[in-house]
C-alpha cells in the first residue's frame, strides 16, 4: 500500500510541473486505491461556486491531460473550479471507467465546502471519447452524482452506424457487437427528460467522429425530451481542437461557451 501512495505522489509531483501556473491552486489526488485514476484540481482564487470535472479523449486507450489543462486558465477566471479526471482503461470492462468518473464526482461532492464548490453546480466537460464519458454520466449516474450541465466537444455519442469504432471497441470488449451493450452505452438513446443542460461543439468535416450521428443525434435526443440544448457546428477544423488557439473558430467557441456557462440559471 505505501508502494502504490509513493507511486501516487511521484506522478502527482511530475504531472503538477507540466501543468500551467495560471491556477490559484492546483494539486493532484488519487482515485482508485491503485493510485492509477487520479483528479487534478485547478482552483479559482474568487470561486462562483461552480464546478466543471473534465473527461479527456484518447478512443478509451490513452488521456489527453495536457489538452484539457489549457481550459483552466479560463474557467478559473469566470470563477469556475476545474477538476481533470486521469482515468483508467476500459479494456472492455467498462465498469473500470464509469466507476472512476463517479468516484471523482464524490470525491469533489465530498470536499465541495473545502474547495469553495456548490455541489449543486458540479457541471462535467468531455472531448472526444472522453465526451462519451460525459454523457454516459449525464445519462446514467445515480442520482446524487448526476453533474448540473454538459460541455461536449466532438463528442463520441453512438456505438451503433457512424459510431467511432475504436473507442467503441476499447470500451466494450468482446462484447461490441452485443446489441444490448450498444443500445445502453449510446448516449442518444439513454437522453431523458432529467437530462442536464448541453452546449455541443464540433466540425462538419470531422469523419472519425462524424456529427450528424453524434453531436447532432445527441442535441435531437436532448430537444425531443424537452431538455435544454445548444449545439455549434462549425464549417471545418477536424477532430481534436480542444482549445488549440490556432483553430479557425477559437474565438468564436469561446466566446458561445463563456455566454452559455452565465446564462445558466444557477
Amino acid at each position: 500500500m505505501k508502494r502504490i501512495l509513493l507511486i501516487a505522489a511521484l506522478f502527482a509531483g511530475l504531472l503538477l510541473a507540466a501543468l500551467p501556473a495560471a491556477a490559484q491552486s492546483t494539486f493532484t489526488l488519487p482515485v482508485s486505491a491503485d493510485g492509477e485514476a487520479t483528479l487534478t484540481a485547478f482552483l479559482p482564487e474568487h470561486s462562483s461556486g461552480r464546478a466543471i470535472l473534465a473527461f479527456p479523449g484518447g478512443g478509451y486507450r490513452q488521456t489527453s491531460i495536457g489538452n484539457n489543462a489549457q481550459w483552466a486558465p479560463l474557467y478559473n477566471g469566470l470563477g469556475i473550479a476545474f477538476f481533470i479526471l486521469k482515468y483508467r482503461m476500459p479494456e472492455g470492462n467498462p465498469g473500470t471507467t464509469v466507476g472512476d468518473a463517479e468516484a471523482a464526482m464524490r470525491l469533489i461532492r465530498e470536499h465541495a465546502a473545502e474547495w469553495g464548490v456548490n455541489p449543486q453546480q458540479i457541471g462535467v466537460m468531455g472531448t472526444s471519447a472522453g465526451g462519451h464519458l460525459a454523457t454516459t454520466m449525464a445519462t446514467g449516474a445515480p442520482a446524487e452524482l448526476r453533474p448540473a450541465f454538459q460541455i461536449l466537444f466532438y463528442p463520441v455519442i453512438t456505438f451503433g452506424e457512424g459510431c467511432h469504432k475504436g473507442s467503441r471497441d476499447n470500451f466494450l470488449g468482446e462484447r461490441a457487437s452485443d446489441p444490448a451493450q450498444i443500445e445502453r452505452y449510446s448516449s442518444e438513446k439513454q437522453v431523458s427528460a432529467d437530462t442536464p443542460p448541453a452546449i455541443i461543439f464540433a466540425n462538419s468535416d470531422d469523419r472519425g467522429v462524424p456529427p450528424e450521428f453524434n453531436a447532432a443525434a445527441y442535441y435531437i435526443a436532448m430537444t425531443k425530451q424537452g431538455c435544454s440544448a445548444s449545439l455549434h457546428i462549425y464549417p471545418e477544423g477536424g477532430h481534436g481542437w480542444t482549445f488549440a488557439s490556432a483553430y479557425r473558430y477559437h474565438d468564436q467557441a469561446v466566446a458561445e461557451l463563456t455566454a452559455w456557462l452565465q446564462a445558466l440559471p444557477f
